[in-house]
């Protein structure tokens, strides 16, 4: 463990010292030479800030009375400090390292006379330093926004859903979609609370979560409980647990500690209004036709557990035409939905959208994609489909940099 953190602290003074390098290039140049020793000197305050603060706070959080809940909320702000320093740094090395490769490129041609390129006048900044100089600035805007604002700023997206064979009494069938609420993340009951009145506000039939209410323990969940009980769901709301849920991530002292920890999560539920599905199903009844909701606990590809059991879920009614399963973790839909079975739609969460990317009208992009094919919004395959919800809170970084906390409402269409 300490040898890692050596290593890693190695690795950021290296990378550190290298985009200083760069800065103090950038800064030997016009415009940037009244300001050169006041830039370079908030360059090392940063890091300096940074160690003191995590520090400080680290030791106020192992030397405090909070719960253990409390505590490990607490630790997201040192990896939101890490972030708000570094990614601006990075992205000025970055450009530091492009700058370096041009002219070690533009050098070796030159010398074997490949081409003839002009040297720039020494009084005048490198262009790629420049760019990567602003960038760096509105990386840092960028992220603290996210931190201080753009975590609680839920976006309400509206999807339409055609399925084929859907009943005709249920065209227009609107459910509200939340996941990864995360409760023990918010410190402050308002955030979570505007955002139930918006759910509250939108008219609706029926409401589903798709798991992670919590981050580790149920009492997280229990000053949030009222804000849910309000919203009303004419048909129903129902819910499933994530992988956060099941406890798997704190130490228990015994099994039945663990257990007791489930059934609290679940009497929340239950007081919030919520039908638990646990690898269960109910049916919704509409003038004289019906659809399944089929629910299960968190399923995913290792290291993930595999609690959900598709088969239970479904029982002896797998082969009704109707359903809309609840599984936490999209992973589920390609390796067992799909194969499977004929449900028509699957609502998941877990991915956040990574709490970072790009989205717009036309192009959504986030890290996670590297590990899930569908991460975030609606995807089809020969008639059935999958919606990925971005998640209603966070963890482990305080903030949402492009990915609004989201909640989705979903209108169901006749094909």
């Amino acid at each position: 463990m300490i040898l890692s953190l050596l290593i890693l602290i190695a690795i950021i003074l290296a990378l550190d010292f290298y985009g200083f390098y760069g800065l103090k290039k950038l800064l030997s140049r016009k415009p940037f030479l009244t300001y050169r020793k006041r830039i370079l000197r908030i360059y090392w305050f940063m890091d300096v800030a940074f160690i003191v603060f995590s520090v400080a706070w680290a030791l106020i959080i192992r030397n405090s009375s909070w719960p253990d809940y409390v505590q490990y909320r607490n630790y997201f702000y040192i990896t939101g400090a890490f972030v708000l320093i570094f990614l601006p740094k990075i992205t000025f090395l970055i450009f530091t390292l492009f700058n370096d490769l041009y002219l070690l490129v533009t050098a070796g041609l030159r010398k074997l006379a490949i081409i003839r390129v002009k040297t720039v006048s020494p009084a005048i900044a490198p262009p790629l330093l420049v760019v990567g100089f602003v960038l760096s600035l509105l990386v840092f805007v960028w992220v603290f926004y996210g931190v201080v604002y753009g975590r609680f700023h839920f976006q309400v997206k509206e999807v339409e859903v055609e399925l084929t064979g859907l009943p005709a009494t249920f065209d227009g069938f609107r459910l509200i979609h939340i996941s990864d609420t995360h409760l023990g993340s918010f410190a402050r009951k308002r955030p979570v609370e505007r955002g139930a009145k918006i759910i509250a506000s939108i008219p609706h039939d029926v409401l589903v979560f798709t798991g992670d209410m919590v981050n580790n323990e149920a009492v997280e969940a229990e000053r949030f409980v009222e804000p849910f009980r309000r919203i009303d769901s004419p048909l129903g709301k129902f819910s499933v647990l994530g992988n956060h849920d099941m406890g798997d991530y704190r130490r228990w002292y015994t099994i039945e500690e663990k257990k007791a920890n489930l059934a609290q999560l679940e009497d929340l539920q239950e007081r919030m209004g919520f039908t638990l599905l646990r690898n269960q199903h109910r049916f919704i009844k509409k003038g004289g036709d019906s659809i399944m909701v089929a629910g299960v606990d968190n399923w995913g590809v290792p290291p993930f557990a595999q609690y959900g059991d598709l088969d239970e879920a479904l029982g002896e009614n797998a082969d009704f035409p109707n359903i809309i399963f609840l599984s936490h973790d999209p992973s589920h839909w390609r390796e067992e939905v799909i194969p499977q079975t004929d449900i028509m739609l699957t609502l998941s969460g877990h991915t956040h959208g990574m709490q970072a990317g790009i989205q717009t009208a036309w192009f959504q992009w986030s890290p996670v994609s590297f590990k899930y094919d569908e991460w975030g919004g609606l995807f089809s395959h020969m008639g059935q489909h999958l919606y990925v919800n971005q998640g209603f809170g966070f963890i482990g970084f305080p903030g949402r940099l492009g990915m609004r906390p989201e909640i989705t409402v979903i209108t169901l269409r006749r094909k």
